[in-house]
């Protein structure tokens, strides 16, 4: 029982980075419509995407262990 609560509470971890990522990417692309800005937008959904990522393996993995 302990150890299918800390998997579920990694999980729920894994779910706030992806859903960090998420907010970062949209950010990225509302400051990617002025033409000054579109290097940063680029930058920031970059690092949008890769939180988004991070988070998605994160959950994954969490979910073949707890199936494991």
């Amino acid at each position: 029982m302990q150890e299918s609560t800390m998997i579920l509470t990694y999980a729920g971890v894994g779910l706030a980075v992806m859903m960090l990522g998420l907010i970062v990417f949209i950010q990225g692309t509302i400051l990617e419509q002025p033409e000054q800005a579109k290097i940063m937008g680029k930058r920031v959904r970059t690092i949008g995407t890769g939180l988004f990522a991070i988070g998605v393996a994160y959950v994954v993995g969490c979910l073949f262990i707890a199936l494991a």
